[in-house]
């Protein structure tokens, strides 16, 4: 997804929120592999927040909520293969695709002190 602009907030966190809607008996599928995507974004040394959510009340929108470290993470998160995979699965199953809106930078108005990064990307194969 290099075609995405990032826009890093002054504390060079890039915080994204993305509200994505999927096509009818797309659901599972979406759902799976977004399941896939959360366990091993968050492991990344990048990663501060992966989440993924269910809009209540709906069958098939969502809304995707994650913060990384620096632009560098991000582009680090967008070459693994499970991202690649999640990117592959929004073409096929999102009736919108994100380059068409949906996709918004968003800045912490009080920013927490952060953790020390991971150490290691996880292995993607592993299950």
């Amino acid at each position: 997804m290099s075609k995405i602009n990032l826009q890093p907030s002054p504390n060079g966190e890039v915080a994204i929120v993305v509200n994505l809607e999927v096509k009818v008996g797309a659901e599972a599928e979406f759902e799976e592999v977004f399941q896939r995507s959360v366990t091993y974004s968050r492991l990344e040394p990048g990663n501060i927040i992966f989440n993924i959510h269910k809009v209540i009340g709906t069958e098939r929108s969502y809304v995707l909520y994650e913060v990384w470290r620096n632009e560098a993470a991000v582009h680090s998160h967008f070459a693994q293969p499970y991202t690649v995979d999640l990117f592959s699965m929004f073409d096929r199953n999102l009736v919108h695709p994100l380059s068409e809106g949906g996709l918004n930078f968003v800045q912490d108005l009080h920013p927490q002190a952060r953790m020390a990064p991971a150490k290691t990307i996880p292995d993607s194969d592993a299950e």
